[in-house]
């Protein structure tokens, strides 16, 4: 039987210290879905997220990617996924193109997919210039189009929108749209909730390390999870949540 779920966090918990902790994360993507992770600066989204891709060791809990848990096999675990950071660093003396060929060659994928993606993130015309020359929401394009060169199951991005201008954010969500249309898994992480909004099936939000609510997101702004009031947006829902979290 096909295993539906892509992704499936266990009581997932992180502690670096008394008043610095990730604790009982727990929520599961299915296969296709775009799933958000939201909240504030110091929610502990990243921290989930490196947790999953491998990089931050759980203090406890578990993480299955098709059913697999990195212990099982590393190297599969890790082909099931690629990654964008919320910042990521390129080699300055590089152009963009060298970049990416760079990273081709890493997933064994053909230099034609290079040519395509630079083009799909508006760097064809860029290619040849040292990365050194970018701009912030060049680079952002750049580590965008390195995660969609191996085309693995599950695509995973830390605040992709960052330093994008609001034209490429708008771009930025055209190809996230299309990435669901061809079957790909998405775990994103942002703040900006109206993105969210636009683009996922499902949000978990997490407040100083924990998880607050999962739902879709037609539910929650519905105001499903809470029938003193009727929410309009995600933002007033997230809002409505960490208000309610406040010591009276």
């Amino acid at each position: 039987m096909e295993h539906n779920l892509m992704v499936e966090v266990n009581d997932l918990s992180k502690i670096y210290s008394p008043s610095n902790r990730i604790e009982h994360i727990n929520f599961e993507i299915t296969k296709g879905e775009c799933f958000a992770l939201c909240g504030g600066n110091g929610a502990g989204k990243s921290t989930v997220i490196q947790m999953i891709i491998g990089n931050v060791k759980p203090s406890s809990g578990t993480i299955k990617l098709s059913g697999m848990t990195m212990d099982m096999n590393r190297a599969v675990y890790k082909s099931l996924f690629s990654y964008m950071p919320d910042a990521m660093v390129f080699p300055k003396v590089l152009t963009g193109y060298e970049v990416l060929c760079f990273f081709a060659d890493l997933s064994n994928v053909p230099k034609g997919r290079v040519d395509f993606l630079l083009e799909k993130v508006g760097l064809a015309n860029d290619k040849d210039k040292k990365v050194r020359e970018y701009s912030k929401g060049m680079q952002q394009r750049l580590a965008l189009a390195q995660s969609l060169l191996p085309e693995a199951p599950l695509l995973i991005l830390d605040e992709p929108t960052n330093g994008l201008d609001p034209y490429w954010v708008r771009e930025f969500k055209n190809i996230i749209k299309e990435e669901k249309e061809k079957g790909t898994t998405i775990l994103f992480s942002s703040h900006i909730l109206s993105d969210v909004e636009e683009l996922a099936d499902r949000v978990a939000f997490m407040n100083s390390g924990r998880l607050l609510v999962t739902d879709t997101v037609e539910a929650l702004t519905k105001g499903n999870n809470d029938s003193s009031a009727v929410k309009t947006t995600l933002e007033e829902v997230f809002f409505s949540l960490v208000k309610a979290e406040q010591p009276v």
